[in-house]
């Protein structure tokens, strides 16, 4: 294929493919931007996160309150304070560097339980700050010109309040659990840290003045935290600094399911703590994070992910995780995605310039998974950049789509105007029926008289002129009664009334077509006397039979006809109009279908040449009279 000969053969359909790409992108790129396509692009940002599979965090432990430990505690809620203390205490004994507790404590109970939990909270201490981080909710409140303010839910006791963070996380449309604001607005102006920036920044070593003093100190947030390695979760040797904005949300980038954390049942430990058992120097906690929470069923604290359902805890764990690993998913700038977008537009276009719609649809869903997923992949698992493989593919099937329906609408049009739109557009489709099909149709035959003598003395273009204005006033009869003209042949016309569009009245739609022509002809007749021109007189003929309708010829030569006995005896029948000095002319079999919704004359049987029996023909000359002049049919 010389590519640069067909590009210019064929530039008319890149140029419309193009500009129907460029709207195409700018569609789907306010789309994506107003979120309508939000769905379906968290979807193909789950399937990267499958295809990149688990990946472990050596520096977070859970210890999860089980189902079993849950029953030996009676299936009491609130859980036993004391209970959770002896965890706290443990881990704390174990030399973890931050403690996480996904359990609310917003109401007093037993007054030695709670006290039993402060002690464990105040006594698990680096350097005189509490390395335990309590979680609490937020509430919306209302909403003011810099966005949303929230309300805290409150401790039982003040002294609870050090380094804390909230437990929320929106659900996206589809129900499932995808990011977690990292900090949010509260009521009383201060910012609110989610649990996860709270226990990475108690992990880094912030204490809650410093922390707090990060949070508010006007403008952008500024912490240096600790950076894992994104692989293996495994802390390197230096802090580095992080900016967050304000109301800034982070999608979570997913470790994996359940698994993807060291997990210890709570019942074990809880009687390792209660009875005072010395722990290893390489125990499981010694300068980990270590998230207590609950894992029971009937906590309720189960929450739809993209890998599964996880637990409260198990969310947070992961969004430490994202934290740490600075392994945030952003999504490419906008002008980057719209530029590849257009980038991707132009390769559609020139492709679907030298090939069809379909094999460019082919072509696009081949390069899926063999160049766009595989560099998303690679921008998402060693650049942390989320560039975005659905909407370039619905840019190519859309614009492809939007081009095969622009480009046969033209092919329609066009071929409409040789063969008629039925045909036209059963051509484009690629009907098998254009292959030929036998049918019982109505042919319909005229004939202009004397169009020799009436060429003399006319220029062409004055006799071509005269014909275009004919043969249009007949073309919107016979197209209006449900016809199809076939060919022109000179100064005749070929139309057929049941094929290709099948019509069971096609014999009372032919008559009626040729009472109507010849009534428009009389119109056009006396325009053209008045004008000085000599008036025009046609023949008329009908035959109804089989024929046999579609593509005919070999090789480059091929046409769209219709053929059969019943044309040549369709043509015949007109030519007979001049020995009876008649306009139109049906044979019996037509007329048998006319129902007596005509006035008929019969005119006898005729010999036709090609036929060896006669042919009994009829004279039409007006509709609804109902009866025949010269004997009953």
């Amino acid at each position: 294929m010389n590519i640069l000969a067909t590009l210019t053969r064929r530039r008319r359909r890149f140029y419309k493919s193009l500009q129907l790409g460029v709207a195409v992108s700018v569609l789907l790129s306010i789309a994506s931007y107003l979120g309508y396509l939000e769905v379906i692009e968290a979807k193909a940002l789950d399937f990267l996160m499958l295809l990149r599979g688990q990946q472990r965090s050596a520096e977070i432990v859970l210890i999860q309150i089980d189902d079993d430990a849950f029953e030996k505690l009676g299936e009491r809620q609130p859980l036993p304070r004391s209970y959770i203390a002896n965890l706290i205490e443990l881990a704390a004994r174990g030399g973890a560097k931050a403690i996480g507790v996904d359990i609310e404590f917003k109401v007093a109970s037993d007054g030695a339980e709670d006290s039993r939990l402060l002690a464990a909270v105040e006594s698990a201490a680096d350097g005189g700050n509490s390395k335990v981080v309590p979680v609490f909710y937020v509430r919306p409140l209302k909403e003011d010109d810099q966005g949303m303010v929230f309300r805290r839910s409150q401790f039982f006791d003040a002294r609870l309040w050090g380094i804390a963070g909230f437990a929320n996380a929106p659900v996206d449309s589809d129900g499932l659990i995808r990011q977690v604001p990292l900090v949010l607005r509260g009521s009383d102006g201060k910012i609110l840290p989610s649990l996860a920036l709270a226990v990475a920044a108690r992990y880094a070593g912030y204490d809650a003045a410093s922390f707090d003093q990060a949070l508010n100190g006007g403008g952008t947030i500024n912490l240096t935290l600790p950076e894992w390695s994104r692989l293996d979760g495994k802390a390197r040797a230096d802090k580095s600094a992080m900016t967050i904005a304000a109301d800034e949300t982070w999608r979570i980038n997913f470790a994996g399911g359940r698994g993807s954390f060291a997990a210890l049942p709570s019942g074990p430990l809880a009687a390792l703590a209660a009875a005072n058992v010395p722990l290893a120097a390489d125990n499981p906690f010694r300068g980990k994070i270590v998230l207590i929470g609950a894992s029971f069923q009937e906590s309720r604290d189960f929450y739809p992910t993209p890998h599964g359902l996880l637990s409260g805890l198990e969310i947070h764990a992961n969004m430490i995780h994202t934290i740490l690993t600075r392994s945030r998913i952003a999504p490419a700038r906008q002008l980057f995605a719209f530029g590849l977008l257009l980038l991707f537009t132009v390769i559609s276009s020139l492709l679907i310039t030298l090939f069809s719609p379909t094999v460019v649809t082919i072509l696009a869903l081949a390069a899926i998974p063999l160049l766009l997923v595989p560099l998303s992949y690679l921008a998402f698992v060693y650049l942390g950049l989320w560039v975005d493989f659905v909407t370039p593919l619905l840019a190519i099937r859309w614009g492809a789509l939007a081009a095969e329906y622009f480009e046969g609408r033209h092919v329609r049009k066009s071929l409409g105007q040789y063969v008629g739109m039925e045909v036209a557009k059963q051509i484009v489709e690629q009907d098998e029926q254009l292959t030929g099909s036998k049918q019982v149709v109505t042919v319909f035959f005229t004939d202009v008289r004397n169009f020799t003598t009436m060429c003399e003395g006319l220029a062409p273009e004055a006799v071509v002129l005269r014909m275009n204005e004919l043969f249009a006033m007949m073309g919107k009869v016979i197209e209006r009664h449900g016809g199809m003209i076939f060919d022109f042949i000179g100064d005749a016309v070929l139309a057929v009334f049941g094929a290709p569009k099948n019509n069971p009245k096609h014999a009372e739609a032919a008559a009626h077509s040729a009472v109507e022509i010849l009534a428009g002809l009389d119109e056009l007749n006396a325009r053209w006397i008045k004008n000085d021109l000599a008036p025009l007189r046609i023949g008329i003929g009908l035959h109804t039979g089989e024929v046999v309708t579609g593509i005919v010829g070999t090789g480059e030569r091929r046409k769209f006809d219709v053929t059969g006995d019943t044309v040549n005896t369709g043509s015949r029948v007109e030519g007979l109009n001049k020995d009876f000095g008649t306009a139109i002319l049906a044979t019996r079999e037509t007329v048998a279908q006319l129902n007596g919704a005509f006035t008929l004359r019969r005119c006898g049987e005729v010999p036709v040449k090609g036929r060896e029996k006669p042919v009994e023909v009829f004279e039409v000359t007006a509709a609804g009279a109902n009866q025949v002049i010269g004997g009953a049919l």
